[in-house]
């Protein structure tokens, strides 16, 4: 989500703009405590250790798919009403680095091939997934499209985006499936270390956040946007530290 759709509207009066922006600075207040608020009381989740070699091809036929529980329970962000579509996240570690793949379920692509423009990504579905280091004023985004068209940046609180940053060495691959699309990665623990995980084994701890974007061809002004982690936020926003969750390295 490295660009937000922020609704338009008519020429208010004086007042009404005075409400409006009353009410947006309230918000904003509220976003920035959630933006620097670490999730400290949420338990570390761990990532299970990869024994097995990996192809990253999008094919997510290897066992260790089946043998290693994914991430299921995503959230419409800001809908609490809403039923997500199904999406699995599996996240999995060794010393060469991390290793993550996604399964989305949807009827209705929207995806192009890959372009010099890595921003047109952003009006395409996609997964995402950041990476926060402890410690780190930094943090780092991978959006991934079903025809492999990618958008990778590196970030700061609030929406400081830096479109130069590319993980070095890192790996994806995404494929189209008989009911949606699947996309699967890599990150060496080289590019892990340059943007600041001090260590890369049993125990190491960083934040993550995991997210999807699913357009539909009809509506491609309002996508939904799901979440792994909900802070309740009054519009969808990734770009705040409260939709990142703590993991941990498993032996």
């Amino acid at each position: 989500m490295a660009q937000q759709r922020i609704p338009g509207g008519k020429r208010a009066s004086r007042q009404g703009i005075f409400v409006a922006l009353h009410g947006s600075l309230v918000a904003l207040a509220l976003l920035i405590a959630c933006s620097c608020t670490p999730r400290t009381s949420m338990p570390a989740r761990g990532i299970a250790r990869l024994t097995e070699s990996l192809q990253v091809d999008g094919s997510l036929d290897e066992p260790c798919y089946r043998r290693v529980a994914p991430v299921t329970d995503f959230k419409v962000a800001s809908q609490p009403d809403a039923t997500a579509p199904t999406t699995e996240t599996w996240l999995q570690w060794n010393e060469a680095g991390l290793w993550f793949a996604y399964a989305a379920q949807d009827v209705a692509i929207v995806a192009a091939p890959p372009t010099g423009d890595e921003h047109e990504v952003d009006e395409q579905d996609r997964i995402e997934i950041f990476l926060w280091p402890e410690n780190s004023q930094s943090y780092f985004c991978l959006e991934i499209a079903p025809d492999g068209a990618v958008h990778d940046y590196a970030a700061r609180i609030y929406r400081q985006f830096d479109d130069s940053w590319t993980p070095v060495g890192a790996e994806w691959a995404a494929r189209r499936t008989t009911n949606g699309y699947t996309v699967e990665g890599f990150v060496p623990a080289v590019a892990l270390h340059a943007m600041g995980v001090r260590s890369w084994k049993t125990g190491t701890r960083l934040h993550v956040g995991l997210y999807r974007a699913d357009f539909c061809p009809e509506a491609p002004e309002d996508p939904v946007w799901l979440t792994w982690v909900e802070p309740n936020l009054p519009k969808p926003d990734f770009h705040v530290r409260a939709t990142f969750a703590p993991v941990m390295l498993a032996p």
